[in-house]
């Protein structure tokens, strides 16, 4: 314990008014996820809701796929940055550049989940590439607010977040008489608010950014390259494919219920490691820019917060679960009472994907981009084709394989993490250059 103790960072009063902002984020994220499963279940039916949550794994392809890698070049190297503006308008060029990905990824979902509904494929993949497009401006404005530790300006982005995703699809579909396009239409204007939050929180850079001559490049080939795309690409099968496998072999019905049961566990799920990886990760990422003496420091505080965060979690989830009976009626409705059996299962699922993200931050953290490619494979291949095989045995069998899934991170993960990380690396990704005025 002394040796872990050492390497968590003392509270200062300056720390502890940086978790101010942190945790009302996550406490609105809270009321709102949770008046989401309200609204959702009582006024979306299993069916419809299967669809809608189908479209929401899809809706984070652009800052997921697209555009991963410049989210992480922006989340490692904002901080540090001399000459953000000019860094801004390299990013908005990659992101415009890498667009038409984007409409090939988006029409391709649409055509395969036209295959559910009667909305035409088209009117499905123009919603999701506006989404993502919208959504990866956002993501991207947070990273730097992260990086930056901006947390109050982080904190009305995300809160901006919460309100319209939880409050304005379900809303516009009772208003709409049920139509399901309506849902589309509102998780659309979501993004569109997310999008314009980012900019008036970074505007003042954004304006000077604009029409700026770049002195040099900044955008390292790692990050810029299919390495990250790939890495994340993997991280949103996870996030999505326990719906996918749900609606594929038990139906839109059961689909239904696992979206608003993994919704309710996320809610806490997510919160948790949010808050947790927002406080900790700039502090990461100044010890992996500091001597090397310091990479045994960083390993065992990575160690720490994440054992932490799976002792917490699960234990948050235990009890909602123990208590899950009792919210019916006033907060889920009758007819969602089967989606109970997947709240812990799918919770467990999301602590396990949640952990691993710990040790990916790790290797960014210290300059081992390259390890995170046979690090995270490893995990998500192993995750997936455990829940391929389990779903084939029934949903019995699936939810218990969920159930175990926060072993797969301590044991493969971490191992894989800790072995790149200790490893020396003859070709690491360069810092970008340290040029211009700060702004």
């Amino acid at each position: 314990m002394q040796k872990f103790a050492a390497g968590m960072p003392s509270l200062s009063a300056s720390s502890r008014l940086r978790l101010i902002p942190i945790l009302l984020s996550q406490g609105i994220g809270l009321g709102c996820g949770l008046a989401a499963v309200k609204l959702n279940s009582h006024l979306i039916p299993p069916a419809t809701l299967g669809f809608y949550g189908v479209f929401l794994t899809f809706a984070p392809m652009g800052m997921w796929v697209v555009h991963a890698g410049l989210l992480k070049f922006v989340g490692r190297n904002w901080a540090a940055a001399n000459d953000r503006p000019g860094m801004t308008h390299e990013i908005l060029a990659a992101w415009t550049r890498r667009l038409v990905w984007l409409v090939l990824l988006a029409l391709g979902a649409g055509i395969a989940m036209a295959r559910t509904t009667d909305i035409s494929p088209l009117l499905i993949g123009t919603a999701l590439f506006i989404s993502a497009a919208l959504l990866s401006l956002g993501a991207l404005a947070q990273s730097a607010l992260q990086a930056e530790r901006a947390h109050w300006r982080d904190c009305a982005v995300a809160a901006s977040g919460s309100l319209s995703r939880s409050f304005l699809p379900p809303l516009l579909y009772a208003a709409a008489n049920g139509a399901a396009v309506a849902l589309l239409a509102g998780f659309t204007v979501h993004a569109l608010i997310m999008a314009a939050a980012g900019a008036w929180a970074l505007g003042g850079i954004i304006v000077a950014g604009v029409g700026k001559k770049i002195p040099a490049r900044t955008l390292t080939a790692v990050y810029e390259g299919p390495l990250f795309v790939a890495l994340t690409l993997a991280l949103w099968t996870l996030t999505g494919v326990n719906r996918w496998i749900v609606a594929w072999f038990f139906g839109d019905i059961e689909a239904g219920y696992f979206t608003l049961a993994g919704g309710a566990a996320m809610i806490v799920a997510s919160m948790l490691g949010t808050a947790a990886m927002q406080y900790v990760q700039p502090g990461l990422f100044a010890l992996g820019d500091g001597p090397e003496t310091a990479r045994s420091t960083l390993a065992r505080r990575v160690d720490l917060v994440a054992l932490a965060y799976t002792v917490v979690a699960l234990g948050a989830l235990a009890v909602i679960t123990a208590f899950a009976s009792r919210l019916v009626g006033p907060l889920i409705s009758v007819k969602y009472v089967e989606a109970l059996k997947w709240l812990l299962p799918a919770g467990c699922f999301g602590v396990a994907t949640l952990v691993a993200a710990y040790y990916h931050t790790m290797l960014l953290a210290g300059r081992r981009e390259r390890a995170c490619a046979p690090v995270d494979l490893s995990t998500a291949a192993v995750l997936v084709i455990g829940c391929l095989g389990a779903a084939k045995l029934g949903s019995g069998w699936l939810a218990r394989w969920l159930l175990v899934s926060p072993v797969v991170p301590w044991i493969l993960t971490r191992t894989l993490a800790r072995h790149y990380f200790f490893k020396p690396d003859p070709h690491p990704a360069r810092a970008p250059a340290q040029t211009g005025t700060s702004a």
